[in-house]
Order: C-alpha cells, then structure tokens, then sequence
C-alpha cells in the first residue's frame, strides 16, 4: 500500500462474521492490533509485553464498504502525529483491493510502575519515524 511503511495480512475467520454475514465492526479494533503488533515486532525491540511501554487512549473507525470471509484483506499502518509523550498510528484496511476502512488510534507512553505519562524515548522515536511516510527511503 502506498505511504504505508507496513502492510499486513489478516485472515477472515467465520466468527469475524455478524448475522448479515460482513465482519463484524468491533472486529475491526482487532485487525488493527494485529497490525500494531507485527509493527512493534519488525521496527522496535520486542521480547514481551512488558516491552510495550504505551497504552490505547483513542480509537477512531471510518467504515467504508463491508469486509466478506472470502475478501483477501491487507492493514496498513504508519505514524502519523508524534508527540512529547505520544503518537498516532493511522491505518488503512483494504479489502479484494478496495478501502474498505481508515483508522487512528493514539498511544499515550506511561510509566506502568506509576500510571503517570513519560516522554517518548530517543530510541524510540527514530524507530517511530521508521514507520512515517518515506520513513525507510
């Protein structure tokens, strides 16, 4: 997917499906963790979810054609805001080759010992520019 440095598969499963037989909306939310996952696998260190140093603070979901068990579906994902303590990823869902969503979420970086929000590290702030448009030229 063009200005999408990360493009994942996802696998239609029958319990995706609602009764008028399209994936499910909130299965969405799903789709885009899948791929906010494989991203914190291939451009930053990962060995557990202790790694993980951000929490969900937004989702948003345009919906815009309905995804079927048979549409061979892609997510892609990139940053798109980046904060002090804080960064979008925006995706877009694809469905046969059609848009079939566009998303954002944001993360909030905290500090798990204390609640309290961090500042994004420097480490992790390259790796996040990685993930932007052109960010690998």
């Amino acid at each position: 997917m063009e200005g999408f440095p990360l493009t994942v598969p996802i696998d239609v499963r029958w319990r995706d499906l609602d009764p008028f037989d399209h994936v499910n909306n909130a299965v969405f939310v799903t789709y885009l963790e899948f791929a906010r996952i494989r991203a914190w696998q291939r451009f930053l260190p990962y060995t557990g979810a202790r790694d993980v140093p951000f929490v969900i603070a937004r989702i948003a979901i345009d919906y815009r054609r309905p995804v079927r068990l048979t549409d061979d579906v892609r997510v892609g994902l990139r940053v798109g805001r980046l904060g002090r303590s804080s960064f979008t990823y925006e995706y877009r869902v694809e469905a046969s080759g059609e848009l079939a969503a566009e998303a954002e979420t944001v993360q909030v970086l905290v500090d798990h010992a204390t609640g309290r929000t961090i500042p994004i590290p420097e480490d992790l702030r390259r790796a996040l520019e990685e993930m932007r448009p052109g960010g690998q030229d």
